[in-house]
């Protein structure tokens, strides 16, 4: 865990072990890109969703299954106004909708956790509920920085006693409802169910802590609108952080007696008062530059899966990871090393104001030590001696505008304003934005746009009706909205950029019914997407390639009126039908739940099924409802 050597997808640490399923996840996060949280659900399917240099496939036929697999069983939560707009729009975002939950917290800080708690359900029912943790420094976005993650698997056992170190997961889990309510929103019933199941069962779970360490303890941070300082009673520390500020760094200077060592990124370290610097034993730059290695990680995209796949492209080749953005504080008490891995830096916004998560681990302090970590660290070529010969220029202006632009954000995205949505034509529909208050300066401008559309339309929060957008088609309807503040510092605009979620009043129904049955326009997509649903494992790349193969000649221009001449009666549907009714019946549904959602989007969806594979299947589902 702590070798700066060892490498982990993010999609790999959420993948089920062997012979289990995903049942449900809970993910927090600080800042939110849509397109990398649309890839988890694709990390619980048994579909290929790594190239050969470990970058997840852009292939929308594989994200659409594992969408409606999986995205209602994942909830997400975020702090309002934080998240990024996506370099593209992604229709395929309308599933999860329900899935993102923003945030705001109970004291002036910032929701800054980034956890997932997974549950999985094993194959064979006799098999324990088995649950992950993970505690991570990285949100969920596509940044390339230098990050840590910790991850926990355990089983609930039949009968187990609650172990009072689950207490504090269990109530940080059990406050995230009250937090969405103070940002205006309110869970589903299906939500708050996921909520109480997993914050009453974690307390029984028995974890596996990684090699070296004995013992642990959870600490969350500000969920109850308390401060709060874990790290205690330890002689020695190395405190490894992207932020630093002063006053938490007097505090820990005050606490610890012997050697106090600060890994930072230079223009934080430079900005320390120099008679502060003083008072610290060590003080090291993390210079990821002179590095030679390299890592799989998930790629940047320039834009959706859907432009991806139109125009072929893909992204190969492992990215350097670039920037320090881990958060660790080892330390040495008695003859131990206690490591705190988590949300929090080394300010004393982390420990007094916001919310954060943090996982204290005591072990082998020859194995996991200060001393074992800084090695690690320079034989990576990874820390420069900090040379700084006085401060750096601060645009505190600027930095304090960029605040109060954040702040308005949040407080947009925190009930500051309705989307209403109104049938203006037959499959046409209008949306416009409606102010709830006053909550943006006159010195400000607010610019908006769905994120379905390309421009952004003025907004004055002083009319009744904010904004009016172009009417459009169901698919293309969406509550995730691009949104611009700007400001002057002088002369210059400011400018911040973010994405809010805003509950569609008066939207139709059947959404996602309608981005299934766009992205499965094709009597071809159609019936692979059905082998591809229906399909072992090992035929997923094989029916996506295919897939892919068509989605491209369609969007060149090409007619492939030949290949589709034999379609009704060429695909083999019957064998993997009758398969899948043997061995896995719960594929069935996912079959029917197909065919029920291409009714609900109309007449020409539904002629998209052969006359053929509509008899069949209804012999099918004669069989299955006689079978014990």
């Amino acid at each position: 865990m702590l070798a700066a050597t060892d490498r982990q997808l993010l999609l790999a640490a959420l993948a089920p072990p062997a012979g289990y399923t995903l049942d449900q996840a809970v993910g927090t996060t600080y800042t939110l890109d849509l397109l990398a949280l649309l890839r988890v659900p694709l990390a619980a399917t048994t579909l290929p969703w790594a190239g050969a240099h470990g970058e997840p496939i852009e292939n929308p036929f594989a994200l659409l299954a594992a969408l409606r697999r999986n995205a209602s069983r994942i909830s997400l939560f975020c702090h309002a106004g934080a998240t990024k707009i996506p370099a593209g729009h992604v229709r395929l975002l309308t599933f999860l909708e329900e899935a993102v939950h923003p945030v705001s917290p109970p004291r002036s800080g910032v929701f800054h956790p980034k956890i997932w708690l997974l549950r999985f359900l094993a194959e064979d029912d006799g098999a324990p509920v088995q649950h992950r943790l993970l505690v991570l420094s990285r949100n969920l976005t596509f940044d390339r920085s230098w990050d840590i993650a910790l991850s926990l698997d355990g089983v609930v056992g039949d009968g187990r006693r609650a172990d009072p170190r689950n207490r504090p997961l269990s109530a940080f889990l059990g406050a995230l409802p009250g937090m969405v309510a103070a940002a205006g929103g309110e869970l589903s019933e299906r939500t708050q169910r996921r909520i109480d199941l997993v914050s009453e069962e974690v307390r029984r779970v028995a974890w596996e802590l990684p090699e070296g360490f004995s013992d642990h303890r959870f600490h969350p941070i500000g969920h109850d609108g308390r401060p709060h300082w874990p790290i205690r009673d330890v002689r020695r520390l190395l405190v490894l952080s992207p932020f630093v500020e002063a006053p938490a760094l007097v505090r820990l200077r005050g606490e610890v007696p012997e050697d106090l060592t600060l890994i930072g990124r230079f223009e934080e370290l430079a900005r320390l008062d120099p008679e502060l610097r003083e008072t610290l034993d060590q003080i090291e730059v993390f210079d990821d530059p002179g590095s030679s290695l390299d890592v799989e990680d998930l790629p940047s995209p320039a834009s959706g899966p859907e432009h991806a796949a139109a125009e072929g492209a893909e992204v190969v080749g492992p990215p350097q990871l670039e920037g320090l953005h881990a958060k660790l504080f080892v330390g040495k008490r008695g003859h131990r090393a206690v490591v705190y891995v988590g949300s929090a830096n080394a300010t004393r916004g982390a420990f007094e104001q916001n919310v954060e998560f943090m996982v204290e681990l005591t072990g082998s302090h020859g194995q996991h030590g200060i001393d074992s970590m800084l090695t690690g660290l320079r034989d990576a070529r990874l820390l420069t001696p900090f040379r700084g010969d006085g401060t750096i220029d601060v645009d505190e202006a600027g930095e304090s505008l960029q605040r109060e632009l954040e702040s308005l954000a949040h407080l947009l995205a925190c009930g500051g304003m309705r989307a209403r949505c109104t049938e203006v034509a037959e499959g046409r529909w209008q949306v416009t934005l409606h102010p709830t208050g006053s909550t943006v300066s006159t010195v400000h401008t607010l610019q908006a746009r769905p994120l379905s559309e390309s421009a952004l339309w003025a907004v004055d929060l002083t009319a009744q009706t904010a904004c009016r957008f172009p009417p459009t088609s169901p698919a293309s309807l969406t509550a995730f909205f691009a949104m611009r503040l700007t400001a002057r510092s002088g002369a210059t605009p400011v400018l911040h950029d973010f994405c809010v979620q805003l509950p569609l009043e008066g939207g139709p129904d059947g959404r996602c019914e309608a981005v299934t049955a766009e992205l499965l326009s094709d009597r071809e997509r159609l019936l692979r997407f059905i082998l591809l649903l229906l399909g072992d494992e090992g035929q997923g790349d094989r029916v996506l390639d295919e897939l892919m193969d068509l989605l491209t000649e369609q969007r060149a221009g090409a007619t492939a009126a030949g290949a589709r001449a034999g379609t009704e009666f060429g695909l083999p549907l019957l064998e993997p039908i009758l398969r899948a009714l043997h061995r896995s019946p719960q594929r069935l549904d996912e079959l029917d739940r197909l065919f029920r959602d291409l009714q609900a989007a109309g007449p020409d969806a539904e002629n998209l099924l052969p006359a053929s594979v509509r008899e069949l299947w209804s012999v099918v589902q004669e069989a299955r409802a006689e079978m014990p």
